[in-house]
């Protein structure tokens, strides 16, 4: 603090005695020289803050790099009732979690040059959809690319099956088994979001790319029959087939069944579905149900979940709501119209009759025995398999053999295809026993 100056000294007036008259005022002095600077005083109190100024212009967003994810990575896949969530719900799922578990995983699934893994391997498809097989003595499968398998061995002159190509190592179906994915559309790598048809499926819905079933117009031949395009759901075709040529493993006079392996693997239900796979007895027809003029497995199999953005359902689960759309008033369960249990009797009825035959078995090994009072009464139709025996039985007894095998692997007891599950199962019981059924009197 600047130190302040008095000019001169304090006078002191003497305040007695009279004075004379005052003279004139003297000469302003000289300023004296400036003190040094004194010490800095104390900080004084905060000031108030200021208004707050203009917000900036948003800079241009950056690339997203690798494997970074710039939205939400939660739907529709990995959110709690997302589609990874109904999956692992799913038959596909948990057969794959059981065969991965096992003391004995079925590697032979997918081993390279055997025919499981066009199915069973996890690239299984997309490698039929590229030609991606293999055959024996140069063979060509004439419709590869619309799901068939089969063809004519050029030495044997003997029906074949294409031999799966790739390097899989545990049976699994998964995201990639039917939609192509690939680094420039998989979030996990580009960072961005997932949007509708960003995940195409590896097998066609092109107009002219209906399956081709395993099924022969005529024997000696390895041509399959195609059947309509079912779009989306010729996917689940591909696979959920006979995967046998019923009309090259059905001789006409003499058949010996050697295998409890013989006739349609396991869950053939577009052989059902389209009412075509099936063995038809000469000189019948065979009809068509509106299920299979109307519908395609992804309708029933895979509605769209309207919580997860409309996504079809991936549990795979049949959905009783969408009955609804069609049956009135709206099915409870799918036995409409008491149906399911009406073939349930049917198919027990004709399990009787081929049991009796000398026909059916669930001894996994020698000496195979019939089906006892309690396999035929349980109603799992889908575990018998036929006793194998070295008695040559004919066309039409073989052919109903098939038919029951077809039905009860089928599934949903007959539900797939109605009207065709009926006239098969009558043609067969005729078949064996020579009289129309009990359970069906007349023939649909």
């Amino acid at each position: 603090m600047t130190k302040r100056w008095t000019t001169g000294v304090v006078a002191v007036v003497a305040l007695v005695g009279c004075g004379g008259p005052a003279g004139p005022t003297g000469a302003e002095g000289e300023t004296g020289p400036v003190g040094a600077q004194g010490a800095t005083g104390p900080e004084g109190p905060q000031g108030k803050t200021g208004a707050p100024g203009k917000t900036g212009a948003a800079g241009a967003p950056g690339d997203a790099g690798p494997g970074v994810v710039t939205t939400s990575c939660l739907s529709p896949c990995h959110g709690f009732n997302g589609v990874v969530a109904q999956y692992e719900t799913s038959t596909h799922y948990t057969a794959y979690v059981g065969n991965l578990a096992s003391a004995t995983p079925e590697t032979a699934w997918t081993e390279n040059g055997a025919p499981c893994g066009n199915c069973h391997a996890i690239d299984g498809l997309a490698l039929r959809a590229a030609g991606d097989v293999t055959t024996l003595d140069e063979g060509v499968v004439e419709s590869l690319t619309r799901g068939e398998i089969g063809y004519l061995d050029p030495t044997t002159h003997t029906e074949a099956d294409a031999l799966y190509a790739g390097s899989a190592t545990v049976a699994e179906v998964y995201c990639t088994t039917c939609h192509a994915v690939t680094p420039d559309n998989d979030p996990h790598v580009t960072g961005m979001p997932w949007t509708p048809g960003s995940y195409p499926l590896v097998v066609s819905e092109a107009a002219d790319a209906g399956v081709v079933l395993e099924k022969s117009p005529l024997g000696g031949s390895v041509t399959g029959t195609a059947i309509e395009n079912f779009g989306p759901s010729n996917t689940c075709m591909w696979c959920h087939r006979s995967s046998e040529d019923v009309t090259n493993v059905i001789s006409p006079v003499s058949n010996v069944i050697t295998s409890r392996y013989w006739g349609p693997h396991l869950g053939p239900e577009a052989d059902v579905f389209s009412g075509r796979g099936g063995y038809e007895f000469p000189g019948e027809s065979y009809g068509e149900a509106a299920h299979e003029t109307l519908l395609g497995c992804v309708d029933c199999h895979m509605p769209p979940v309207t919580d997860n953005q409309g996504v079809p359902d991936h549990s795979f689960a049949p959905q009783l709501a969408v009955c609804g759309n069609c049956h009135s008033p709206a099915p409870t369960s799918f036995n409409v119209a008491n149906f399911q249990y009406g073939v349930a009797t049917n198919l027990h009825e004709l399990q009787a009759d081929l049991n009796s035959a000398g026909y059916l078995t669930r001894s996994e090994a020698p000496p195979y025995e019939p089906l006892s009072s309690t396999e035929l009464a349980d109603g799992q139709f889908q575990l018998d398999e036929p006793l194998p025996s070295s008695t040559a039985i004919g066309g039409a007894e073989a052919g109903a053999l098939y038919d029951y095998l077809l039905v009860a692997r089928g599934a949903a007891l007959g539900v797939h295809n109605p009207v065709y599950v009926q006239e098969l199962l009558y043609d067969a019981i005729v078949a064996v026993t020579g009289s129309a059924p009990m359970t069906l009197p007349n023939r649909p």
